[in-house]
């Protein structure tokens, strides 16, 4: 009877071992999940700033100049420029990227190294932590957003977003979130600058930093011009115009001054222009050239002015 018991064991283990040797478990099926939605789709499903690294497809995106924006960045939404719009923070908080405040420092550094590589691209950025008024008064200064980053759905900092127009309107075709190399947001700026578009900007890398006015008259006494390109640039022929008051448009009919002087500008540096040739600018230097007409600009607080090359594409635009 023990020995029935034991020969019958011994079977019982072998049919369960497959040879001999210890059961083995069949492992429990782990589910599959289903294939995951690119950025771009979450960001029009759930919208933008849920912490996605990039987008991968081109996600509609339209300006409501109803709410407070920014005067410059309207003007270059409103003339159909390519736009790259930069969020960075500088002060740490609860919301602030995982890694720290390096990835915002480094991600700026970047935007800064690699806009002047691109002057047919607008540049804008902004500190998070200073929106301006966002409520009735629209009156925002240069380095402040409004509702600009609302309406992008800014989540975590850095926050970097590529904008192109096509015939439907704009499109944001790289959008990053949280820290990103160097080298890949040189290859969005390439493709970004790729778009061909119908907009009004200069090839002209230079930067528009003060329009001082005269005393009385609204005039303009000087203005200073920075080359943020690698290459010399020639301000002859150059003119500032007054922008329209209501969209921020160049209007070719509008008060202007011309630069009739043969000006250099080395990559790097900074000139003034002057009303007449004996005056000083801030920095206690001589102006570099002089300018003609203006006689009936008369400037207001809050006016914007732009500065066009030769061919009338807008090379920098700046706020009295």
């Amino acid at each position: 009877m023990y020995l029935a018991l034991v020969v019958a064991c011994v079977f019982a283990l072998a049919g369960c071992g497959g040879g001999g040797g210890e059961a083995t478990p069949s492992p429990t099926p782990t589910p599959v999940p289903e294939a995951s939605s690119p950025a771009s789709g979450a960001a029009v499903d759930a919208g933008l700033g849920q912490g996605q690294a990039e987008s991968t497809k081109d996600v509609p995106f339209m300006l409501n100049t109803d709410q407070p924006v920014p005067p410059d960045f309207e003007e270059a939404y409103g003339r159909d420029a390519r736009i790259v719009v930069q969020f960075y923070k500088l002060h740490e908080d609860s919301l602030s990227y995982p890694q720290g405040l390096d990835v915002d420092r480094q991600v700026n550094r970047s935007i800064e190294r690699l806009s002047q590589r691109y002057p047919t691209i607008e540049f804008f950025s902004y500190e998070i932590t200073d929106p301006g008024p966002i409520g009735d008064d629209k009156s925002l200064q240069d380095d402040q957003y409004g509702t600009l980053a609302a309406q992008l759905r800014v989540g975590i900092t850095p926050f970097v977003a590529m904008l192109a127009p096509n015939e439907d309107g704009y499109f944001i075709t790289n959008l990053y979130q949280g820290y990103v190399p160097e080298p890949v947001l040189s290859q969005a700026l390439f493709d970004l600058a790729a778009v061909q578009v119908n907009d009004n900007t200069s090839d002209a890398n230079v930067q528009l930093d003060q329009v001082q006015t005269t005393k009385e008259g609204g005039g303009i006494e000087y203005f200073t011009v920075t080359n943020r390109g690698s290459k010399p640039v020639n301000l002859q022929n150059f003119y500032l115009s007054v922008l329209d008051p209501e969209h921020a448009e160049v209007n070719p009919d509008a008060p202007s001054v011309t630069v009739n002087s043969d000006v250099e500008i080395q990559p790097n540096e900074s000139v003034s222009i002057g009303r007449v040739p004996d005056i000083v600018d801030d920095e206690g230097e001589r102006v570099a050239g002089t300018f003609e007409g203006g006689k009936d600009l008369n400037l207001a607080p809050g006016d914007q002015i732009a500065l066009l090359d030769p061919g009338g594409a807008v090379a920098s635009r700046v706020t009295v």
